[in-house]
């Protein structure tokens, strides 16, 4: 095991979602957080999730814009319900102005960058160009230290990198430059524009290297720009198109050399805030370190049959009788309706993909006390849309039926 270099100094501590919260200070008052699960105890050899922008990660009281991805929540559900391992959830924060610094090859520019097409005015002095030595930064001292510290698994196949906006393009080159580092790695929203476009034109030396990783995510919203900055500005939507379609271009060339490891999607209605990633990040867990699911029903949930607490409701694509344009949900409620109502966004689950197969989406949900006899419908955004008529009933078998 490697030693690191530094000194990790553990600040405070506090429950978070059956786990616990962690805050260690690194490079003076930069933190690393470290969630671990219900019931983990030092010892236990676990798996590690590494995110970028930890400050995001876990209380919407510290996060950029009052929401954060709710990673605790989100992973304390899916461990609870056997959908994935016990892993920790270790966020790494940006180093405010630095972050740029830190995350990008080059200084991302701003208003007047040609291939930036003008997406951030803000930008235009920020620094850039330290991304290798924030990775070999990560390398040398933070993993070596939880992975003493936590009694982590130092088995890169028991490891995931990720980030977001900056921090997603960050974790490209991480995959870039370290692709068999980690099991797999979790891209949500990439700023593909930062640098007058440069990681499009790094990822053409990608094919020099011909490694590659096993397993990636890699996600972005349908209203990337216009969702954050608004409409306002002439050539916004312009603006969502070219992050689409950069998106596009950069699973196409990856396609290839992940094969059926690599699992990317614009999500309908989608913006680039912590709100819509910590939506996702359901899908992404179950991509990177799920515990397949599969059933020869339409419908089916997991746990099988349903128990009180947390579960994971499964439905293959052709049961939802709605259109791709717009983002889905599911109304459920138990007991013909008298107890649990709940809305639970419906989104890819990561199933289903193999050619010919039909797709499967997902949703978290929770089972009261007491409850039989679930019943659900779909919508797509009205405020009850009750699936043409139909009324599906999952039964305490776990047999669904119109």
């Amino acid at each position: 095991m490697a030693t690191s270099s530094c000194s990790f100094e553990e600040r405070w501590s506090t429950e978070l979602c059956g786990g616990r919260l962690y805050h260690f200070s690194w490079l003076g008052d930069r933190l690393v957080r470290v969630w671990t699960p219900p019931g983990w105890s030092k010892g236990k050899v676990a798996k590690a999730l590494w995110l970028n922008d930890g400050q995001n990660l876990f209380r919407d009281e510290e996060a950029f814009g009052g929401a954060s991805w709710g990673a605790a929540g989100t992973v304390a559900h899916l461990i609870s319900c056997g959908a994935i391992p016990e892993i920790l959830v270790l966020g790494i924060d940006h180093s405010g102005r630095m972050r740029t610094f830190d995350y990008l090859s080059a200084p991302p520019t701003g208003w007047d960058a040609p291939w930036g097409k003008g997406m951030r005015g803000d930008m235009w002095d920020a620094p850039g160009g330290g991304v290798d030595a924030y990775m070999e930064m990560l390398f040398s001292d933070v993993i070596p230290w939880a992975q003493h510290h936590f009694g982590l698994s130092e088995a890169p196949e028991d490891q995931v990198f990720g980030g977001s906006s900056f921090g997603g393009i960050c974790a490209l080159y991480m995959a870039r430059s370290y692709p068999r580092a980690f099991a797999g790695f979790l891209v949500e929203s990439p700023s593909f524009w930062a640098g007058n476009g440069r990681f499009m034109e790094d990822m053409k030396t990608w094919q020099s290297n011909k490694i590659y990783p096993d397993r990636m995510y890699l996600a972005m919203g349908e209203f990337e720009y216009t969702g954050f900055r608004g409409t306002d500005r002439p050539g916004s939507l312009e603006c969502d198109k070219f992050l689409r379609e950069a998106c596009e271009e950069c699973a196409g060339h990856l396609r290839p050399h992940i094969g059926s490891g690599l699992l990317s999607m614009v999500e309908p209605g989608g913006r680039h805030n912590e709100r819509d990633w910590g939506r996702r990040f359901p899908c992404a867990l179950r991509w990177l370190f799920g515990i397949p699911s599969s059933s020869p029903h339409a419908i089916w949930t997991r746990p099988s049959p349903l128990r009180p607490g947390p579960f994971e409701l499964f439905v293959r694509r052709g049961v939802v009788k709605l259109p791709d344009s717009k983002r889905f949900q599911v109304h459920l409620g138990f007991n013909d309706w008298s107890s649990g109502v709940q809305t639970c966004d419906l989104l890819p689950s990561g199933i289903g993909l193999a050619e010919g197969d039909e797709p499967v989406l997902a949703a978290l949900g929770s089972v009261p006390d007491g409850a039989s006899g679930m019943k659900l419908v779909f919508t797509n955004g009205d405020a009850w849309d009750n699936n043409s008529g139909k009324d599906y009933c999952l039964d305490d078998a776990g047999k669904a039926a119109p």
